[in-house]
């Protein structure tokens, strides 16, 4: 036999001659990187799938970054994920539990991402603090005794996440560049409604997260996030349900916190989003169900786009905002106002309010109000109530404004403030379609006023009316001027008037100026401070 031939039969010989179990693969390791966690499993294991470790804990204390995929059952915590951790539930039923009421469930590094968990008790459910972008998928928290999740420092993405309310929590997800104090308990300032006394965020760039643009952290940046993340705080929620007493469902406090909150729904917290010197953007979500005002803002900015509130004290509550820009957005049944906005800036776009409560439809006070396409049906006491300030309001309708004591129950209620009113429409108002009153002075033009209770324009108490392009169907008294009023009327036609066309108290300064005015009521006209320029009132067509 050659030489060269005996090495090969040597090597074939020692395979064949194995036993059936000695070819048998032996149990693979787990791949680098890759745990497997079963609790409750007999036995030590190696992390692999087939033989998975018996705690989360023992999983953690491996070299990292991890994976851990956890089987369903009940691991006591609390945990620390270390930085590039990944914690993937399978199936339901994986539950991460606190084991005591004072402490943080989940703790977690830069680069974290979580998925398929249940997360129950503890004080605080999840705590980002590392300055890096952590991911939340697929969640639910739920028991926490103050909040489900603290943002501290980086940004936070959430997808997919249900956040059940226990009696005791204060917030389901808080933003806020820093310490908080403990129980987030609110000042009385903070807490007090607008109607007591903008910038388009790009999503990816609030949040800090989303699809990768495929560029590398710059040298020194913590796993994956962007290394200026550590001043500030940001998150973005989509697809997401808060449900249960929260007094605030989110809330985004400090000048260096931001959320993006997008199609998300909210059943029960008192406040959905409460924005206090920091930002806000909210798109294509709802709340119902909440005891005070939906939406807030103080001091900070807030953007919400295609948003429906049911009930609430209000809609949106506004004090002092730097920026509020509201388009799409529909209030049904406030039990206050739709809107309470004091000291505002704020631009409002395609607007509904339905049946709202004793505050009336719209209710601004103070600030800069831009307001299009507006629409108020079934308010209380006032369709929309502006004092001081500056109003532009174009294209409303204001339909249906009752009162209970008969003092209200007006349509356009303007006091002590510059406004600008074009194309108006008012129809059953069981007090003024329009007052004007306390020094205002309002421009109106374009005026369609059907069935007003007492009258169709009264100017009172100094206040000053500008009046072009105006129809009036049905009132007491087509015009009112008292206290030193000044109106000016430049086209006007006036039909089915009860106690007249004109009444004025010409003591002192009140002054009637009419031009091109229509009507079959000539009571009042002769009055001593009403002037009538150009053409002469005639009869209505």
């Amino acid at each position: 036999m050659h030489f060269r031939t005996v090495l090969p039969l040597i090597l074939l010989l020692s395979c064949t001659c194995r036993s059936p179990a000695q070819r048998e693969a032996a149990p693979s390791a787990p791949a680098p990187g890759e745990l497997w966690v079963a609790p409750g499993r007999e036995g030590s294991g190696d992390g692999s799938q087939a033989r998975p470790l018996r705690s989360l804990s023992e999983a953690l204390a491996r070299p990292g970054p991890l994976t851990v995929r956890l089987a369903p059952g009940r691991y006591r915590g609390p945990f620390v994920l270390p930085p590039g951790t990944r914690l993937e539930g399978l199936g339901p039923g994986v539950v991460l539990e606190g084991g005591a009421p004072e402490v943080t469930v989940l703790q977690v590094g830069a680069g974290v991402a979580v998925s398929d968990v249940v997360v129950e008790g503890g004080e605080v459910g999840l705590s980002v603090a590392d300055g890096g972008q952590v991911r939340l998928a697929r969640g639910t928290f739920r028991g926490q005794r103050l909040g489900a999740v603290r943002v501290s420092a980086g940004a936070l993405d959430v997808e997919g996440c249900q956040f059940e309310g226990s009696p005791t929590a204060a917030v389901g997800v808080l933003i806020e560049r820093g310490p908080s104090p403990r129980g987030d308990t609110p000042s009385d300032s903070e807490s007090a409604p607008a109607g007591a006394t903008p910038e388009t965020l790009d999503a990816n760039r609030v949040a800090g997260a989303g699809e990768s643009t495929g560029a590398e952290a710059p040298p020194g940046a913590p796993p994956g996030g962007d290394p200026h993340l550590g001043t500030q705080a940001r998150a973005r929620i989509r697809s997401s349900t808060f449900t249960g007493p929260y007094r605030r469902a989110v809330r985004v406090r400090g000048a260096n916190s931001q959320v993006v909150v997008e199609d998300t729904r909210f059943s029960g917290p008192a406040t959905a989003v409460s924005v206090d010197e920091a930002r806000a953007e909210v798109r294509r979500s709802t709340s119902e169900g909440g005891t005070a005002a939906a939406f807030s803002v103080m001091n900070g900015t807030l953007v919400l786009d295609e948003v429906k509130v049911t009930g609430h004290e209000y809609a949106v509550s506004a004090m002092q905002a730097r920026e509020l820009e509201v388009r799409r957005f529909t209030s049904v049944r406030a039990v206050r106002a739709g809107m309470g906005l004091t000291l505002s800036k704020a631009r409002l776009r395609d607007i509904v309010v339905r049946d709202s409560g004793e505050y009336g439809g719209l209710q601004f006070m103070g600030g800069d109000v831009d307001a299009e396409r507006v629409r108020i049906e079934g308010a209380a006491e006032y369709g929309l109530m502006a004092i001081r300030g500056k109003l532009r309001l174009r294209d409303a309708t204001i339909e249906r404004v009752r009162t209970s004591d008969g003092i209200a129950g007006d349509g356009l209620h303007l006091r002590q403030l510059q406004a600008d009113v074009d194309d108006v429409t008012v129809r059953d108002a069981q007090g003024t379609c329009v007052l004007v009153a306390q020094d205002a002075r309002v421009s109106l033009r374009a005026a369609n006023l059907r069935g007003c209770g007492a009258a169709g324009l009264v100017v009172d108490t100094l206040a000053r009316l500008r009046a072009s392009d105006v129809e009036l169907h049905g009132a007491a008294t087509a015009l009112g001027v008292l206290g030193e009023g000044e109106l000016h009327v430049d086209g006007l036609t006036a039909r089915d008037l009860v106690e007249g066309f004109v009444h004025a108290d010409c003591g002192g300064a009140t002054q009637v100026r009419l031009r091109n005015v229509r009507t079959e009521d000539t009571r009042g006209l002769s009055a001593a401070c009403v002037q009538r320029e150009g053409p002469s009132p005639g009869p209505s067509k």
